[in-house]
């Protein structure tokens, strides 16, 4: 029984990094993220993981959702864009780049493009914390990057 334990223990432990993500909440990345993982998000078929693969490495949100658009509807773009999605650079990210977002107002939009440029990521909370709660701030930074 022992050892049964201790290989159940050992196959959680091996999970691949990217299903942990999955579990934690986190955000995977179209450029690095595996094909199996990939399938295991909302929308994803073979055909829609194929494609994701085929078009690596993206540059930019904007070259993402470009290609993903091809296969995807707006609707199931939303939904994947929870899991899934490219962080833009704060400091060049297009206003239709930021709006890939999810959940993102134009409101809250024009925020980000106002604190420009930022300097850190602190400064980013700071800025964006003065208009929603903390946690929101943090779901929100999931999203950027400063390069």
């Amino acid at each position: 029984m022992k050892l049964h334990t201790a290989l159940a223990a050992t196959l959680l432990a091996c999970a691949s990094i990217s299903q942990v993500a999955i579990a934690q909440g986190s955000l995977l990345n179209p450029n690095t993220a595996e094909p199996a993982a990939l399938k295991a998000l909302p929308n994803v078929t073979d055909p829609v993981s194929q494609a994701i693969v085929a078009g690596r490495p993206y540059a930019t949100t904007a070259a993402f959702n470009a290609a993903v658009s091809k296969v995807l509807n707006e609707a199931q773009r939303k939904e994947l864009y929870g899991k899934l999605f490219l962080q833009i650079d704060l400091n060049k990210a297009s206003r239709d780049e930021i709006m890939l977002i999810p959940g993102m107002t134009t409101r809250m939009a024009r925020e980000f493009e106002e604190y420009r440029p930022y300097r850190n990521i602190e400064q980013f909370r700071k800025e964006i914390g003065k208009y929603v709660d903390a946690r929101e701030v943090a779901r929100l930074e999931s999203y950027v990057t400063l390069k």
